[in-house]
């Protein structure tokens, strides 16, 4: 094993001399022999703490493994840090499974530890066993990117990554190294657990008895292409994508200009950032987000964690649908009416109250009761220069975005607009409909923010 972890940390540039090193200590043979090993490598004068998460799980099993955990590092010197966590609440806070939320209460207490001690690296025991199984479960999942799990990911370090499991046990039998063995590794209703324990050593038996090496090999050759695809596709998606306030937004025209084989790194790329990971995201997807291109504005994918990809005229924007509530305000008139959706003051009155405030007059014969509400079905504006139009059909020859239809801000009389509000228009557009024909008949509509 201890050439294999050398080669491995030469490869990929992992240690430098001094560095310091958060170690995630579980108890079983992968973490124990890790840490053994680090401690060993006096020629980089590493300084090193261990953490254990304490999941909340596996009752009396789970207490023992903190326990070891304790031992064996008072045995060795180093420090230990112990966290107690619930994986099971924070699983339904998330909205995850419990394997996933465990996953993330660990790295959170790896951080917590390296920035408390201002250490600069993480070092986990992630194998080659473990790569094979993750370059499974990737390749079934079907929406690319098979690089199985990364030995070197920012400040995360992974020594393990080329070493077996095999390897790791006769190392440990060497040393003398006792560990935990976690029972819920033998349950198959976890489905890395399966493809460990039911689905490898059936590959193993029938196809390949080196699968895991034709595995890594498989990574090795798709991660090294997907590097050098994900160059180019990192230049365009700069080119096509734009940050918006609640997602992003693609540019069709821009994303027309290349290969599909770009176009799909470009879109997992969009989600992966959209959606803060790749998690759940799979080849229909990416396939359905694609398809937009030649779908009419309008058309919606459903996506993960309650995200939406639309295409709107010449964009694909991923976003989380904006709920709007309804509201109607009747104006009072001669009193100012202050109304949260505009963020302003309106005032209906006989006088103008506000010289610098926008100001319409309007002609007090020709309405009744004045509203501010929300668009409805049927509703219709006039311009002297082109009639009545429907605001439907307003909005679709103005390409106004489905949300922004939904935010927008009418003042009405009945279903006549007397003007439309909204972040699409620099300033209110105006109905001609209630123009005043004389000055005596003249009620001034007035609005301003405070």
């Amino acid at each position: 094993m201890e050439k294999q972890v050398l080669s491995t940390i030469a490869e990929h540039g992992m240690l430098v001399p001094g560095d310091s090193i958060v170690v995630g200590l579980s108890g079983g043979a992968d973490s124990v022999a890790l840490t053994h090993f680090l401690l060993g490598l006096s020629d980089f004068d590493l300084q090193i703490i261990c953490v254990h998460v304490h999941h909340g799980l596996r009752g009396d099993e789970a207490d023992r493994d903190a326990g070891f955990c304790k031992e064996f590092c008072e045995q060795l010197g180093i420090e230990l840090v112990v966290f107690e966590k619930d994986a099971a609440a924070e699983a339904r806070k998330m909205g995850v499974t419990v394997e996933e939320a465990g996953r993330v209460l660990r790295y959170d207490c790896f951080n917590q530890v390296l920035r408390r001690q201002g250490f600069n690296k993480i070092a986990v025991a992630h194998n080659a066993n473990d790569t094979a199984e993750t370059i499974i479960m990737q390749i079934m999942r079907g929406a690319g990117g098979i690089r199985g799990i990364p030995a070197v990911n920012g400040n995360i370090i992974r020594p393990l990554t080329d070493t077996s499991r095999e390897g790791i046990l006769e190392y440990c039998a060497g040393h003398g190294l006792t560990f935990c063995t976690d029972s819920t590794n033998n349950a198959n209703d976890y489905t890395r657990n399966w493809v460990r324990n039911v689905l490898l050593p059936q590959i193993e038996a029938n196809l390949n008895p080196s699968a895991k090496q034709a595995l890594q090999r498989l990574a090795k050759i798709s991660g090294d292409e997907a590097d050098f695809l994900d160059k180019i596709a990192k230049n365009a998606f700069s080119e096509c994508v734009q940050h918006s306030d609640n997602g992003l937004k693609i540019d069709l025209e821009q994303l027309g200009q290349h290969d599909v084989a770009i176009k799909r790194r470009i879109v997992r790329i969009a989600l992966g950032e959209a959606l803060g990971g790749m998690k759940d995201i799979t080849y229909d997807h990416v396939e359905s987000l694609l398809a937009l291109e030649t779908s009419q504005s309008g058309k919606r994918v459903s996506l993960p964690k309650g995200y939406i990809a639309e295409r709107v005229y010449h964009k694909i924007c991923i976003k989380i649908p904006v709920s709007v509530d309804d509201f109607s305000v009747t104006l009072p008139r001669n009193t100012p009416v202050h109304i949260p959706q505009l963020e302003a003051t309106v005032h209906l009155g006989d006088t103008i109250l506000r010289e610098n405030a926008f100001t319409k007059a309007l002609d007090c014969g020709k309405i009744t009761d004045v509203q501010i509400r929300n668009r409805l079905k049927g509703d219709r504006i006039f311009f002297s220069n082109v009639g009545t139009k429907k605001i439907k059909d307003f909005f679709t020859d103005k390409k106004i975005p489905r949300e922004n239809r939904e935010k927008a801000v009418f003042i009405a009389c009945g279903q006549d607009i007397i003007l439309i509000m909204g972040e699409d228009f620099a300033k209110p557009i105006e109905s001609h409909k209630f123009d005043p024909e004389s000055d005596s008949n003249t009620i001034y509509l007035q609005i301003w923010n405070e």
